[in-house]
């Protein structure tokens, strides 16, 4: 891990949710890391900053500072106003992701501010074998966590990848839905087991929840400029700051006091904000502009009708885990039979025969239940 400060190197950030990409993107400004490294600052950090939004909402200000550590290794620290350490006030939720990812974490807390501080783990000494299965590497995960996991992120990085470039072109910075989509293979590959079937469909599906969940905070419906996308962020932030102090919603016209504009300028932000749109399954996707139900329907299951749709749902946990995982990856993720095959390393055909085997598969369940 290359690290060559001399010096701690410190930014400030305001104590709201665009802290955390300000804090990624500081990070990979001024210090190199390796791929796996990266992705745990980024979800370490991400974590940190989130706790202290929920735990303490009345901090001024974020401070993050950068820093070598014995020469091996990158120390962060996120410090932040607060009233006690973390048995006070229930400010140690949120922190179990530092001992799980860091080689060491900490805290301390001195003339009223609390500091949270991790050490990357460094590379370990295990030699990975490309013979080397990715179950096997999930059965050796407790000989060193972090190197094997990190074998996991190389294999799989190109799937992270591809699905970001799928949400481009919505208002989110590319950079930012890598970063998301790399945070989001580590955190499938932490929850992953045996039961979820191969680890590529289960990522896919984790990646695409992640940038869906990036859209429905971040994401505009229509092209609208950044500035006004900023003032309609801040306009919401003011607005729920002043809800909070007056115990009523505020009105235009002190949401502009609070933040120095007019409440011309905050009336046409709120506007701006009803741009916004979120992706899910019960809406339209992108792709088609058909609904899951309707994919469905389109494909040979025209005779249900919409009172089926739970039957449809608990039918499919009956199917085998690769039947499930098509469906899902076809119609939820609206995927492409060709970008199936990719993810499960299988043909753009054996991907058909599988999704009409599962589609038949349910068409009959469904008659046992009439």
């Amino acid at each position: 891990m290359p690290i060559t400060m001399t010096k701690p190197i410190r930014t400030e950030l305001p104590n709201d949710p665009e802290s955390a990409f300000i804090a990624r993107r500081f990070i990979r400004e001024n210090a190199t890391l390796d791929s796996m490294r990266q992705t745990e600052a980024d979800l370490l950090v991400t974590e940190l900053i989130g706790n202290v939004i929920q735990h303490a909402p009345d901090a001024r200000e974020i401070e993050l500072t950068l820093e070598q550590d014995r020469a091996v290794g990158l120390k962060v620290t996120v410090s932040h106003e607060a009233e006690a350490g973390i048995d006070g006030a229930g400010q140690g939720v949120g922190h179990l992701v530092a001992e799980r990812l860091s080689r060491r974490w900490g805290t301390h807390f001195d003339n009223g501010r609390l500091h949270v501080w991790f050490v990357l783990r460094t590379p370990g000494s295990v030699t990975l074998s490309p013979d080397l299965s990715d179950q096997d590497l999930f059965n050796r995960m407790s000989e060193d966590p972090s190197s094997f996991s990190g074998e996991l992120i190389r294999r799989h990085g190109d799937l992270a990848e591809a699905i970001s470039k799928r949400y481009r072109g919505k208002g989110i910075d590319d950079e930012d839905l890598r970063q998301v989509a790399q945070m989001a293979l580590l955190k499938a590959i932490q929850r992953f087991d045996d039961s979820y079937g191969d680890l590529r469909p289960f990522a896919a599906v984790t990646i695409s929840g992640e940038l869906k969940k990036l859209l429905r905070d971040r994401g505009w419906s229509v092209r609208v400029p950044r500035t006004l996308q900023e003032r309609s962020l801040e306009v919401a932030r003011a607005t729920e700051q002043l809800t909070q102090r007056l115990n009523r919603p505020p009105t235009d016209d002190e949401v502009a006091d609070e933040i120095g504009i007019d409440a011309a300028a905050v009336d046409e932000a709120r506007r701006a904000g009803r741009a916004y749109s979120s992706s899910s399954i019960e809406k339209p996707t992108e792709r088609t502009g058909l609904t899951l139900l309707d994919r469905l329907e389109d494909d040979d299951l025209s005779e249900f009708n919409r009172e089926d749709k739970i039957m449809i749902t608990e039918a499919i946990k009956t199917l085998p885990v690769r039947q499930q995982q098509i469906l899902r990856l076809r119609f939820e993720e609206d995927m492409t039979q060709t970008e199936i095959g990719d993810i499960l390393g299988i043909s753009q055909m054996h991907v058909s025969r599988l999704l009409s085997k599962a589609i038949d598969a349910l068409r009959e369940k469904l008659d046992e239940g009439d």
